[in-house]
């Protein structure tokens, strides 16, 4: 995130001194090529190249103590970066890190977020066929993620999901973990910075029939929105703020067609009561 926050910044400066790509990389004897990776953030830019290129920006005096902070901070691993985890879920739980909200709908699995421990641990056991040590490593990660939800106000990710019925339909086999993940959803939901609903079978069709996916906005400076998909083994981002908007339609769609936040959680209720009588038969 500090990479895609100082790739932004070099860029605004470029255009607004008026610059092409080309001539900047003309002016540094570099490729163009460099210079793109720079404001894309696929490269991070050393201390030299970012003062050269701020003196050629004009924004040397006003910019340079910032951004180069900013440069230093991206060089500094995130605690996610010792986890071991394949790059595309590393990139995703990065941008999270610093996300200030994240809308999410769930088709078949519960939201990261809001899962126990034992349900985490048998998704990436069953779903994902990992190994029993990898599979703890996601797990621990996944646990360290959810301190955003209840951390201290300044860091507090808000939060809102709707969650499809067959999501919470499928934890009816296996009545005893249920009855945890239930509870622990209805706990959640009470959370202030937590909004969670249920969109029911009832409510027929809807426009996200072939997946889940996640929105994360960002506060201003830091990102444009990122929408985040995954599938059966693996996920992609997306930046392209055509499609991020189209999805957050798609989003507002899905919460109109959901029960509201008491009706949801009166759900959740029902659904519990049945599990702790099926769990105790």
């Amino acid at each position: 995130m500090r990479r895609r926050q100082l790739a932004q910044a070099l860029q605004q400066l470029r255009e607004q001194a008026g610059l092409k790509v080309e001539a900047v990389a003309e002016r540094l004897d570099v490729s163009r090529s460099a210079v793109a990776a720079y404001e894309a953030g696929r490269n991070l830019v050393s201390q030299p190249v970012l003062e050269s290129l701020l003196r050629l920006y004009g924004a040397y005096d006003a910019k340079f103590d910032e951004l180069n902070e900013l440069r230093k901070d991206a060089k500094k691993p995130g605690w996610w970066s010792t986890r071991g985890l394949p790059n595309w879920l590393k990139s995703y739980v990065g941008l999270e890190a610093d996300a200030a909200s994240a809308r999410v709908f769930s088709l078949e699995l519960l939201p990261g977020l809001l899962q126990t421990e034992d349900y985490a641990r048998q998704l990436h056991s069953m779903v994902h066929q990992l190994p029993d040590q990898e599979v703890e490593r996601r797990v621990a990660t996944r646990l360290q993620r959810q301190k955003r939800l209840i951390g201290p106000s300044p860091n507090l990710l808000t939060f809102s999901a709707v969650i499809s019925e067959g999501a919470l339909r499928r934890l009816s086999a296996e009545p005893a973990m249920a009855v945890a993940q239930l509870r622990h959803l209805e706990s959640s939901a009470r959370l202030p910075n937590v909004s969670l609903r249920v969109l029911p079978f009832a409510a027929g069709l809807h426009r996200s029939m072939s997946g889940s996916f996640t929105l994360l906005a960002f506060n201003p400076g830091v990102s444009l929105d990122i929408a985040y998909q995954e599938y059966a083994v693996g996920a992609h981002l997306v930046d392209e703020q055509d499609v991020v908007h189209e999805l957050s339609g798609v989003y507002d769609q899905l919460q109109s067609q959901a029960l509201d936040d008491d009706a949801s959680l009166a759900a959740i209720s029902e659904l519990m009561e049945l599990m702790e009588r099926t769990r105790d038969a």
